[in-house]
Parts: C-alpha cells; structure tokens; sequence
C-alpha cells in the first residue's frame, strides 16, 4: 500500500483535480506576509488544535489555553499515541536494517521476531502501560508496510516526525507532520475519517510551503483500525477549499484566545471528550494538569 505504485494509483485522480482547479498563488504558504495567510497574532499554535474541532464549540481549546486546564489522556488518546509511536519506530527499524544491507524478507522476519519487546518500548514510551498488545499488532502491520516500501524502490521508508517552522503563520515552531512523502504530508489516525482532517493536512501544507518555499499539493491519511488489524489510505487534493478551512479555523482559535471569551459549552459533546468531566462553568482555572486531577477526582 505504501508502494510508489500504489501510492500512484492513489493519487492520480488528484492529478486531474489539481489541473480543473490550480491553487491560487495567495493561498501558497510563501505568501505568509500577506492577508489571507498573515495571521493576526503568533500564539504558536498546532496544526491539530487549529484545524480539528473535537468540540463543536471549541471549548477544549478555551479550557486548555485560556485557563490552563489539561485532562489527563483518555483511553482514546493514549491509544493514539500508541499507533503513532509503533508508525515511528517501524520506520526507523526498517531504515536501519536497510542500511545494513538487509533485504526486505530479512528485514520483516527479524523485526517480526522481536515484535514483542519493541512493543514494551513502544507502549513506554507512549505512556500506555497495558496496550502493548496493540503495539505489537501496529508495530508489526507496519514493518510489513515499510518493507514492502523499500522492497519496490530501494530506499529507506519516509521521513516520520519531520519538523516544521511555522511560525511565519502564527503557527508553532516545531510542528511535527507524521511523515513526509516526496510532495506529500501523510498524517497517521486512529479510528474513522473526519472531515477536519483535509485542513489539517492543508496546515502542514501551508507551513512547509512558507518554511521551505516548494509547492506542496498532496496529502494521505492513514486510517488505521481500532484494533490495528487494517491501515486504509485516504489522498486528499489540497487545494483552495481545504486551505481556506485551515485558515478560517486558525484565525477562529486566534480570536477566541485574544479575546479570552468562554464559548460555552456545546449543545451536544463528541464521544470521547477527554475535556468533558472538567467541561464545567467552575472548573478550576490553571494549575494545568494538577487542576484537572482535581476537578476529576
């Protein structure tokens, strides 16, 4: 699936897309210094807390940066970190095998083999003692993946975790995008599709575009199934509707932080919430992770 060929497949369709409907020059990130993209403050914010609304009303990011709160991980979130982690070290286990000349069948059945303890350091250092059997089953899913990368082109496997500066958009300056294709930002999720997500990708498009001053036009989502069983790929054209998106949300989360103003609670709260047990008029302001351990107990 992470094959060129494959990955090709996946985003011939956007070939067409990009060609109906180029995007505007003022909606590359180059064009940071001027409006729409100059943002009106730089509170160094992330790509995700910008672009995803876990609450309708966004008041996670009021609780969060505004009083200070922060809730300890659901079961959702360190499963996530869990996923995330087993897709970071599979590529760095693949690459260094690799490098030492290892073929890719040789590859698989030695990172296979020691599937088990990669899962321990993967599950500590995700912080998620108890979920190393998921670990596992991610970390394994993905050495295949990875393997099957180089075995088709004789390279090591994406840069994952790469740095981005994006403070020129009143972003942080150290995003991090899971990975990085030639010309394509991959993001790695656990569980369904979002529509948020295509703003996202649109943000690490954006800033990658403004630090590096190269178009940027492509992103694959990585759906992977809540029992790591399956890995789906998802290519999204990033062209002028999901970079408005971006950009709305951005300057939505700037003003409410300038402003200080509570949105209030949402009419109705997403699943999983890890807010919603503090999500209350007299939740403690700062104190930040202490406070929230109190307003749960």
């Amino acid at each position: 699936m992470l094959s060129p060929s494959s990955v090709g497949r996946l985003l011939r369709r956007l070939h067409a897309l990009r060609s109906r409907d180029p995007v505007p020059e003022e909606l590359r990130g180059w064009s940071w210094w001027s409006p729409p993209l100059r943002p009106r403050a730089h509170l160094g914010l992330g790509v995700s807390e910008a672009a995803i609304r876990w609450c309708p009303s966004r008041r996670d990011l009021y609780l969060r940066r505004v009083r200070g709160l922060e809730p300890p991980p659901s079961n959702g979130m360190l499963r996530g970190r869990v996923v995330h982690e087993a897709f970071r070290r599979s590529a760095v286990d693949v690459a260094r095998l690799h490098v030492l000349g290892r073929e890719p069948p040789g590859i698989v059945a030695e990172l296979v083999a020691d599937a088990e303890e990669a899962a321990r350091g993967i599950a500590e250092e995700a912080g998620a003692p108890g979920l190393e059997d998921l670990a596992a089953r991610a970390y394994t899913r993905f050495v295949f993946l990875w393997s099957g990368w180089v075995e088709e082109t004789g390279q090591p496997p994406w840069y994952t975790e790469y740095a981005i500066d994006g403070s020129l958009l009143g972003l942080s300056p150290r995003l991090r995008v899971n990975a990085l294709g030639v010309g394509i930002v991959v993001e790695v999720k656990l569980g369904g599709w979002r529509d948020d997500y295509p703003a996202a990708l649109a943000g690490y498009a954006l800033a990658l575009e403004a630090s590096h001053e190269i178009p940027v036009d492509y992103g694959l989502v990585l759906l992977v199934s809540g029992d790591a069983s399956r890995v789906e790929a998802h290519p999204v054209y990033l062209g002028a509707d999901e970079r408005i998106a971006f950009i709305e949300a951005r300057d939505e989360a700037i003003e409410m932080f300038l402003s200080g103003q509570d949105p209030g609670t949402p009419s109705e709260c997403s699943r999983g919430c890890p807010f919603a047990r503090l999500c209350s008029p007299t939740a403690p302001a700062r104190g930040g992770s202490e406070a929230a351990g109190e307003a749960v107990a």
